[in-house]
């Protein structure tokens, strides 16, 4: 049982899960029927592949746990709320009808899960010039002045206002409009002034028209939002380790090179030793050697003497 244990948990150790990303909400351990079962709750979004949330086994308070099964739960969720949406459209011309062209009853509405049909605000459309650009333009006016005694310049104004725009006289034209009979010939008695005016005006117009409206109406929201995992870990104990014998440790080369001094010492006493004795029991033999040479001489003298 020991060693499955640590076979599997180096298998753990070696092959780590993604779903180290994923923090589960709550983690219960228990004891459930007689069976020791850790649980872990996820809630993470429905994108989340379930695989991810596996955990390889793993060991806790004695025991090691392993897969065994996962519940999945989708969290719905449906709302509504308001929304207003404003668009803006183009028109050569300030003309309602002309705008009211360009803007639909309604409009299909869709921003991420939020959908809905929207209606055309009418009391919200303001329409302003996108530019302006300057000009300017003839301007002329006709008057007819009379009846005059005589077509005398004097009776004709120099400038007129039309429309705020002052405008020189251009030309005149008399005419006869009454005669009388002077000294048997008809004369003009009457006259009248047709009188032209002219000048330049200058305007400013807009290049078109830009017209803002708002699109009122409810947007609903439904679908998952969210997914939860129950994850079931099955426990089963792990017998602890024996505790291991102590071991005697061997001396290792430092040591044995330290206790080098004391066996050399030992060996040069030994060796010493060996020495004194052996030097000794060379000196006791030779000073018998030499006394036992003196020996002889002195047999060799007194038999010399004799003979003589």
């Amino acid at each position: 049982m020991k060693k499955i244990c640590l076979c599997l948990l180096l298998m753990a150790a070696l092959t780590m899960s993604v779903n180290a990303l994923e923090v589960p909400t709550s983690t219960v351990v228990q004891n459930l029927n007689g069976n020791q079962q850790v649980v872990k709750t996820y809630t993470v979004s429905p994108e989340v592949d379930a695989q991810t949330l596996i955990e390889e086994p793993f060991q806790l308070e004695g025991f090691l746990y392993t897969y065994t099964d996962i519940v999945k739960e989708e969290n719905r969720v449906s709302e509504r709320q308001s929304h207003t949406e404003t668009v803006t459209v183009e028109t050569d011309k300030k003309n309602l009808d002309v705008i009211l062209k360009e803007l639909a009853p309604t409009m299909e509405y869709s921003n991420g899960p939020w959908t809905g049909t929207l209606a055309l605000d009418h009391t919200s459309i303001q329409t302003k010039a996108a530019g302006y650009t300057s000009g300017s333009k003839t301007v002329s006016e006709t008057k007819t002045i009379g009846p005059l005694d005589s077509n005398d310049m004097s009776y004709v104004p120099a400038t007129t206002v039309k429309n705020g725009v002052t405008l020189s006289l251009a030309h005149v034209e008399w005419q006869v409009i009454g005669t009388d009979m002077v000294g048997g010939t008809m004369s003009p008695s009457s006259y009248q002034a047709v009188a032209t005016y002219s000048g330049r005006s200058y305007y400013s117009a807009a290049t078109g028209y830009v017209t803002t409206a708002n699109y009122v109406g409810e947007l609903t929201r439904e679908g998952v939002e969210s997914v939860t995992y129950q994850v079931t870990y099955l426990g089963e104990e792990c017998e602890p380790e024996p505790t291991p014998e102590p071991v005697e440790e061997q001396p290792g080369l430092f040591q044995r090179v330290a206790s080098w001094p004391n066996l050399l010492r030992s060996v040069l006493i030994g060796a010493g030793v060996i020495t004194m004795v052996t030097l000794t029991t060379l000196l006791v033999l030779s000073r018998r050697e030499v006394k036992s040479l003196r020996t002889e001489d002195s047999d060799g003298d007194e038999q010399e003497g004799n003979d003589t």
